[in-house]
């Protein structure tokens, strides 16, 4: 089976289908699944963008309403996990998953799913330690701290995906695992993104908690987003015991760009499968009966606690056995399909003739999640806080568990601590302009971080099948016209076969690689750079995405990018 796995998605779902399709006609292939690894950006209509964290003037309406109203239909089954540019009200009410659109699946909080034979999981959101061990006690509206500290991963869902004990295939993150650059080529990364050097040498970027999950796990394959950059790496689970090497343990690591001109977004690689395996999406069973058996330790305080931990607390492992995963298949009547059960908000639904920018927040409960707490027999997190008065705090966690130090602050207080001072520019501004020069659209790119030319890629140019509007404008509050996107054109640079990164000594993230690469570790090859023509939509790109205890690079030159309507080769960079 062909799967395709895409970086950032940043709500350009035009363009990441059309690529597909190209794909699999130049190919003559099929792909059967889409997985994206977060910064969905699954915005139905204006209320939605003002629960999304990035800065008013890259706030845009962009593909996923029409994929919501059904005006379009995903061509590929997709499953995603959330990053840190969200509609996190409309993600919120699926804390467990769900059909955000026909044949589109949110993963939730954290998750896992079965196709065709392949265990998928996920975690959402990336990793702030000061938010780290509380609850999940944001809600719409948001504040401009709970609009951030919403998409902060919780010790809860690390705890939980740490309890499954049956082989998993894929794993997807947003935030890259702590000590993964020591996995793969950590001297070419800093070349290209040469301001994340501070936090790779100090051993600071990235997710410590992801990192001891990938520990715990060991899946096949992990994949994220987030940075910005495409990086393999390989990570030998058995390097202190040493085994014969076709034995060895390896997770395959494969972080990519998001969809821009000429970047690293998307690969494509070929999965065995069963031959008798269901064409359908499936819960998994395990994963349902771990969910089942950790709902009493669910919280929505603000307050910090402390989840089971051995020596401290009488039970501590909260991993299932046969007779509760059988227990759980029963209350689903046998049934493991995940229903279609989707259905539209008639209140969100988006007019782009009649844009509104007042458009209230209004904290919804989903009615795909009230179905599958009601089936399952446990809590919707969203419902506790709606349940909640405004003096005491609703939580199934035992209270004898709470920190003592930690105490509810008031909403002013919160707005202080809560607040991400590490917050970056990652060096991706990719604000675009409109050029006429000899009917070629030229777009600017103030990308800070030159990316150098690899010559092994090709430059793919990806043709755009649907027509696009003629003027995009800034979402200001005020202005009356609505916003549009502009006609240009995007390049995508595929490499549809990874080298092979080097493989450490050691798993632990404080040593670096230092052997060899073991010939064939490598992602599977599905065919050559793919050159495409394309034309497509300027995106509104994040500006201010997270990396852990970083700091803000100084402002590097900016770069003008010539895109035609065909090339053959790389383009060149002209700088300004």
């Amino acid at each position: 089976m062909h799967i395709a796995v895409e970086g950032c998605c940043h709500g350009e779902l035009d363009k990441i289908y059309e690529t597909l399709q190209f794909i699999e006609k130049q190919e003559g292939i099929e792909i059967e699944l889409l997985l994206c690894c977060g910064d969905f950006q699954a915005v139905r209509d204006e209320a939605d963008l003002q629960c999304m964290a990035v800065p008013d003037k890259h706030k845009s309406m962009q593909d996923f309403w029409q994929y919501y109203s059904e005006k379009k239909t995903a061509p590929f089954l997709t499953i995603f996990i959330g990053g840190n540019h969200e509609a996190s009200n409309y993600l919120q009410e699926l804390p467990y998953g769900g059909w955000v659109a026909p044949n589109i699946f949110y993963l939730g909080y954290a998750g896992v799913v079965n196709y065709k034979g392949l265990r998928i999981g996920g975690v959402s959101g990336i990793f702030k330690q000061h938010d780290y061990t509380r609850g999940r006690f944001e809600k719409p509206p948001y504040t401009e701290s709970t609009k951030r500290s919403v998409y902060h991963v919780r010790h809860m869902d690390i705890f939980r995906l740490k309890q499954l004990k049956q082989p998993m295939d894929i794993m997807m993150s947003h935030d890259w695992p702590n000590g993964i650059v020591n996995h793969g080529d950590k001297e070419k990364l800093i070349e290209t993104k040469w301001h994340f050097e501070r936090d790779i040498r100090t051993n600071q970027l990235g997710s410590l908690p992801s990192w001891q999950l990938l520990q715990t796990l060991q899946p096949q394959y992990w994949f994220s987003g987030h940075l910005h950059v495409k990086f393999p790496a390989l990570v030998n689970h058995d390097a202190d015991t040493f085994p014969p090497p076709e034995t060895c343990k390896v997770t395959k690591f494969l972080a990519l760009d998001k969809c821009l001109p000429r970047r690293d977004f998307l690969q494509v690689l070929e999965l065995p499968t069963p031959d008798n395996a269901s064409d359908d999406l499936c819960y998994d069973a395990e994963w349902l009966a771990v969910l089942k058996e950790t709902n009493s330790l669910m919280s929505s305080s603000y307050k910090t606690f402390i989840l089971p931990t051995k020596g401290l607390h009488e039970k501590w492992d909260y991993s299932v056995n046969e007779a509760k995963i059988n227990e759980v298949i029963s209350l689903l009547g046998e049934d493991l399909k995940i229903p279609l059960n989707f259905r539209p908000d008639d209140s969100c639904l988006y007019n782009p003739e009649q844009f509104c920018y007042n458009r209230p927040v209004v904290c919804k409960v989903n009615q795909q999640t009230t179905e599958f707490c009601a089936k399952l027999e446990i809590n919707d997190p969203l419902m506790l806080l709606l349940q909640q008065s405004d003096s005491a705090d609703v939580s199934l966690n035992n209270s004898s568990w709470m920190t003592d130090e930690a105490s509810e602050m008031p909403s002013a207080i919160v707005s202080n601590t809560s607040i991400n001072p590490d917050e970056i520019n990652l060096e991706d501004d990719d604000d675009e302009e409109e050029e006429d020069i000899s009917q070629e659209v030229v777009s600017e790119d103030t990308d800070k971080s030159p990316i150098p030319s690899n010559e092994e890629d090709d430059v793919a140019m990806v043709s755009s099948l649907s027509s696009m509007s003629s003027t995009e404008e800034e979402l200001e509050c005020g202005k009356k016209s609505t916003p549009k996107r502009p006609a240009i054109s995007i390049a995508a640079n595929f490499s549809m076969n990874l080298p092979a990164p080097k493989l450490p000594q050691s798993s632990t993230p404080s040593q670096a690689s230092k052997s060899e690469a073991r010939v064939g570790e490598t992602f599977p090859p599905v065919t050559d750079s793919i050159p495409v023509q394309s034309s497509g939509g300027k995106r509104s790109s994040d500006n201010d995405s997270e990396a852990t205890e970083s700091v803000t690079a100084g402002k590097a030159k900016k770069f003008k990018r010539r895109n035609a309507s065909f090339y053959t080769g790389p383009s060149e960079d002209e700088t300004t």
